[in-house]
């Protein structure tokens, strides 16, 4: 199924649904789009509150609405204005929902790195989890989440430049948000060379994609110039990156709290991921004590 642009082009809306959250959308076209959508809800608002005017009416719900047009008498012009308010309503009330939403993505941060425009930030991830563990506990379905971190990354840097060190964050921004698109969940850089991934699947399954993964991003980057990335001297001593990475899972539970959830998760993690980094190109899971 294709996915709407940022214009609806039927009606000449933005669109802010929840598939957009899977799009690389930049700073701008967030600004963008809320811009266009609170111009669109402040014009309808102002009709609506003209007719409201006219009719004497403090509200237009269903039901008063409704009372008012069964009422006897009501004048031809009173009739005009009620038959107005009940065109535009829909396109009113689209207009609120879509311009609360614009004001929701930009409140709580929804856009991409503004660097690595291909995958979320920390608060677009955290939203997109949140969905996908209400949706697991509605089933009882287990989720995991993984931390990762690039091995030696500060040696990438530091021998052949910040330019070539961007190239293996771009790598890896790019492998995780396709991996994470392919599997209904959500992937996030969380900031220099830490990442997080979160799906509904098990820690042994999300174990197995991982290590599938560690391949997939050395052999990639076994020719870095392929990528465009220029050495600040030369490619000597150049080996292919890996990353580790530490992974933590749980079992929906409608009775836990998402937040609390999320926080477990996110030291668990971190813990199984320093146990992974004592020996580097590892996967490992956390096991309680």
């Amino acid at each position: 199924m294709q996915r709407q642009s940022n214009l609806d082009r039927r009606k000449g809306r933005p669109s802010f649904g929840r598939r957009q959250l899977g799009r690389s959308i930049s700073p701008q076209q967030v600004i963008s789009g809320f811009d266009m959508a609170d111009r669109q809800m402040r014009a309808q608002m102002r009709a609506v509150n003209a007719f409201k005017s006219r009719l004497g009416i403090k509200n237009i719900t269903d039901a008063n609405l409704a009372r008012l047009k069964n009422r006897r008498g009501i004048s031809a012009g009173r009739m005009r204005s009620l038959n107005e308010i009940l065109r535009i309503k829909p396109e009113y009330v689209s207009s609120l929902r879509e311009s609360a939403r614009a004001r929701r993505l930009i409140k709580l941060g929804l856009v991409r790195d503004p660097k690595f425009v291909q995958i979320e930030n920390l608060a677009a991830f955290t939203h997109n989890v949140f969905q996908i563990m209400r949706s697991c506990e509605a089933s009882g379905r287990q989720y995991s989440m993984a931390i990762l971190d690039i091995d030696k990354f500060k040696r990438i840097n530091d021998s052949f430049g910040h330019g070539v060190g961007d190239v293996v964050i771009s790598e890896m921004a790019s492998m995780l948000s396709a991996f994470a698109k392919k599997h209904g969940g959500a992937a996030a850089r969380v900031g220099g060379e830490e990442f997080r991934v979160f799906v509904a699947m098990s820690p042994k399954e999300l174990r197995t994609r991982i290590v599938e993964l560690q391949k997939t991003f050395s052999d990639a980057l076994e020719k870095p110039e392929r990528r465009g990335a220029q050495p600040i001297n030369s490619w000597q001593n150049w080996t292919a990156p890996t990353f580790s990475a530490g992974i933590s899972a749980k079992k929906g539970n409608k009775k836990t709290l998402l937040n609390n959830v999320l926080n477990r998760l996110s030291t668990e993690s971190d813990s199984a991921l320093y146990k992974a980094k004592e020996t580097r190109n590892t996967v490992a899971v956390f096991v309680k004590p």
